[in-house]
């Protein structure tokens, strides 16, 4: 299938304005208040292999660390094994992300069954169970900065709502309704 120029734009600008709409949604509904103030977040949608195919325009540095934390979060969790629900976490700095605080979400993205990308988010949070609330700037290692959450596979109904992995990762910071 061959498309115009036109129909090229059209499906630039709408596939733009769907990542856009990511993060203005993502900042409106943050519990962390240095997203919802400072709108310390980025969201965009990715293809499959990771590439950024539109972003909302919120914090650039974030972007350049995306395809690495997904390229870490596929290769201990192949594709093909996602089911409905499920989604990449990972805020590890040593598998392509930047800092505890940044904690990234990768969502599959389905078209007829075949995975044709991710929606993607990365929002700061305060306090992720460090020395002390917030960044932990006189950290002397990665264990005083608090919960490190490596490249893992969690499914919204299973692991979350009530679920293990949300009572893990409450258990272990100071503000988890505010987190």
């Amino acid at each position: 299938m061959t498309l115009d120029v036109i129909d090229q734009a059209v499906i630039s600008q709408g596939i733009i304005a769907a990542a856009r709409e990511m993060g203005s949604k993502l900042v409106r509904s943050a519990f962390s208040t240095v997203v919802r103030e400072a709108a310390d977040a980025s969201a965009a949608l990715l293809d499959p292999g990771g590439r950024i195919v539109a972003q909302a325009e919120m914090i650039p540095m974030h972007l350049g660390s995306m395809a690495a934390t997904l390229e870490a979060c596929v290769r201990h969790h192949p594709p093909e094994d996602l089911r409905e629900g499920d989604f990449y976490l990972s805020n590890d700095p040593y598998e392509g992300g930047q800092h505890l605080p940044d904690v990234y979400i990768f969502s599959p993205v389905f078209f007829s069954g075949r995975l044709i990308g991710f929606a993607a988010s990365v929002a700061h949070h305060l306090e992720m169970g460090g020395a002390a609330a917030g960044i932990v700037a006189n950290a002397t290692d990665i264990y005083q900065e608090g919960l490190r959450l490596p490249p893992s596979c969690w499914n919204l109904q299973r692991h979350w709502h009530g679920g293990p992995r949300q009572r893990l990762v409450a258990a272990n910071i100071r503000v988890p309704r505010l987190t």
